[in-house]
C-alpha cells in the first residue's frame, strides 16, 4: 500500500488510486473523511495512474450554498430510487444529483465520469456513512460502466466458493458466525464484482462494519467510530482477495423466530435479485442494470429470513447444502458447524 499525499495550503488531500485495475483520483477539503476514506480505499492508493485508462475523478468539499446553485439545473426530473433508501435523485441527461439533507449532496456526470460532493457543516449520520455516501456511493455509479460494479453488500469464501449476501440489515453477528465456521471475508459491508470469462467474480473491498446495538453503544462519550469495526483486524488472515460467485442469498427484511431458506425459482430470480438490489444504479438510458440478470443466470439463488440467532445462517447454508449435494453429505445428522467443515457452494 503506498501513501501518496499532496497537500496545499489550505489542507486540501490528493490522493490517486487502482481500484481493481481502474484509475480514480480525489480531491478532499473535508478534513473529517480523510480517516474514513483510508478505512476504505487506502489499499487501492498508488503513487501513479495506470496508464491508459480513463480516470474517475472526485471532489469532496464543505457546503457552500453559491457554490451549489452553480451546478444545480431547474429542468432535473425526479429518478425513483431503490426501496428504503432515504436519498433523492435527480436527472438531466447525463448528470445526476443525489440530495440528502442528512450530510448534504453529490452531482454526478457519468458520461465524464466526475463527480462532487458538498459535505453539510453538521451533517446528522456519523462520519463512516457521510464517506460512503459522499465518495464510495458516487464512485460505484462511474466505475460500473467500465466494468466494476461496487454494491453494499457482503461476501464470504470457504474453498474456492464465493457467496453474495444481499440483506437489508446489519449482518455482523453472521458474519461473525462465517468465521468462526472457517470462512474468509471477501467484503463485509461493500463488495466489488465484475464479469470475468463469462463468470461472476467478487473481489475484496476493505472497510468496516457497525457493531450490532447495545446499551454501552448508547453512551455518547464513546464517539460514533466505536460503532464500527474491522472484522479482517479482529481476525488475522480472514480476507480473502476474490471468489467466483456460485451462489446468491437474498435476506428477507426483518428477522423472526425462526430462520428458513428456500431455493428461488430461475424464472423469478431476476426480478427478486433486482428487487433486493442494495444501491439504485445510475444510467442517462437504462432503468435496471446487467448484473442481477446476470448472477440470475449463472449462480443458483436463495431467499432466506433470518432469525435474532446469527447462528441459524450456519444451519441455513446447511440447508442449502443438503438440498443441493445430498449424496455428498457424510451424515444427515451433523450440526451446522460440523457440516460447514466441509461446506462448498459450488452450485
Amino acid at each position: 500500500m503506498h501513501n501518496h499525499r499532496d497537500r496545499d495550503a489550505a489542507g486540501t488531500t490528493r490522493r490517486r488510486y487502482a481500484v481493481h485495475g481502474l484509475a480514480v483520483d480525489t480531491v478532499c477539503d473535508v478534513p473529517l473523511l480523510d480517516r474514513e476514506i483510508d478505512a476504505w480505499l487506502a489499499p487501492f492508493e498508488v503513487d501513479e495512474l495506470p496508464d491508459g485508462i480513463a480516470c474517475s475523478h472526485g471532489v469532496i468539499r464543505p457546503y457552500d450554498g453559491a457554490e451549489v446553485m452553480r451546478h444545480l439545473s431547474p429542468s432535473a426530473v425526479p429518478v425513483a430510487t431503490q426501496q428504503g433508501q432515504l436519498i433523492e435523485l435527480y436527472q438531466e441527461g447525463e448528470r445526476f444529483w443525489l440530495v440528502d439533507d442528512r450530510w448534504g449532496l453529490c452531482e454526478i456526470n457519468v458520461l465524464k465520469s466526475t463527480w462532487r460532493s458538498w459535505i453539510l457543516p453538521h451533517p446528522t449520520l456519523d462520519t463512516v456513512r457521510v464517506a460512503e455516501m459522499a465518495v464510495l456511493w458516487p464512485m460505484a455509479q462511474l466505475l460500473r460502466p467500465k466494468g466494476l460494479c461496487l454494491i453494499p453488500a457482503a461476501s464470504a469464501a470457504r474453498g474456492g466458493a464465493g457467496l453474495l449476501i444481499l440483506s437489508p440489515f446489519n449482518l455482523e453477528g453472521e458474519l461473525r458466525a462465517l468465521i468462526h465456521a472457517g470462512y474468509n471475508l471477501i467484503g463485509q459491508r461493500w463488495t466489488a464484482i465484475r464479469e470475468e470469462g463469462g463468470r461472476i467474480e467478487l473481489l475484496h473491498v476493505p472497510g468496516r462494519i457497525e457493531r450490532e446495538s447495545s446499551p454501552r453503544l448508547r453512551d455518547s462519550s464513546i464517539g460514533a467510530v466505536s460503532r464500527w469495526t474491522d472484522l479482517t483486524q479482529e481476525h488475522c488472515g480472514i480476507t480473502q482477495a476474490h471468489a467466483f460467485c456460485n451462489a446468491v442469498l437474498v435476506v428477507e427484511p426483518g428477522r423472526r423466530l425462526s430462520a428458513h431458506v428456500t431455493e428461488i425459482a430461475a424464472q423469478r430470480a431476476t426480478d427478486t435479485i433486482r428487487r433486493a438490489w442494495p444501491i439504485t444504479e445510475l444510467h442517462p438510458f437504462r432503468k435496471h442494470g446487467q448484473l442481477p440478470m446476470k448472477l440470475s443466470q449463472r449462480c443458483r439463488a436463495w431467499q432466506a429470513q433470518l432469525s435474532r440467532r446469527p447462528e441459524d445462517l450456519l444451519v441455513l447454508l446447511d440447508s442449502i447444502r443438503t438440498t443441493a449435494f445430498a449424496a455428498m453429505l457424510p451424515s444427515a445428522s451433523l450440526s451446522a458447524p460440523t457440516a460447514l467443515a466441509g461446506l462448498k457452494l459450488a452450485m
